[in-house]
């Protein structure tokens, strides 16, 4: 049972392949772009919920399809642009960007995937005059951090919360009314035959965040 016996929030699901038809190439729709401003016009706050930290997912090369990956774990590295290296997100190992291929001496290197960090920076870029914060494991690393990022946020000094899996249970703030999924299909490819279940229990709960005042709440769901 919901907190408050609360509605859960109405939800939309967005097709992206359908905005790049129409022309949208941007990571969001055109929906998801309008409940945001409605949101922000309103002085009400929104939570947007990728499961990937980062900048881009992996970095490969256009000429030769050369990925770089982790020596040790044989996964894709993922970039982080604030600190300009590429990071293995299951042993730690870093190494500094690279701008030329290793195997074949191109500089099409190209980066692909997006992360926290590329959601951060093109909200930022939209809506240049909202406060945008982002909560992974990049940014709760140091005491306290967590805590200070989430009081922040309960203060209504935050407009927009950008996090991985972590803001998805247990945070209740009244004045979030709107919650978009960015790549919901993401976990539906992990190597688990309970994929399609534990897809289904996250994106319910990261809904669950909106609409827990006296606002109704709103999701969008993009697919």
């Amino acid at each position: 049972n919901r907190y408050n016996n609360a509605p859960l929030p109405v939800t939309h699901i967005v097709d992206m392949r359908e905005e790049l038809l129409n022309g949208n190439k941007s990571i969001f729709s055109n929906r998801l772009k309008e409940e945001i401003e409605l949101n922000i016009k309103n002085k009400q706050q929104a939570i947007l919920f990728i499961n990937r930290r980062g900048f881009s997912t992996f970095v490969s090369c256009r000429s030769c399809g050369y990925v770089v990956t982790c020596p040790h774990c044989n996964i894709s590295l993922t970039y982080h642009i604030y600190a300009n290296h590429l990071m293995c997100h299951y042993c730690g190992y870093r190494m500094k960007n690279v701008c030329i291929c290793p195997q074949c001496q191109s500089r099409y290197i190209r980066h692909f995937g997006i992360g926290t960090e590329k959601v951060e920076q093109e909200i930022k870029k939209i809506f240049p005059y909202a406060s945008v914060i982002r909560m992974d494991a990049d940014t709760t690393g140091g005491k306290f951090s967590h805590e200070v990022l989430l009081n922040r946020f309960r203060d209504q000094q935050i407009d927009i919360l950008i996090g991985t899996q972590m803001v998805s249970k247990g945070l209740d703030f009244p004045n979030v009314t709107l919650v978009g999924i960015l790549a919901a299909d993401m976990s539906l490819n992990i190597d688990d035959f309970r994929s399609a279940e534990r897809t289904f229990q996250l994106i319910t709960q990261v809904c669950g965040r909106a609409g827990r005042g006296d606002i109704a709440g709103r999701a969008v769901i993009q697919t």
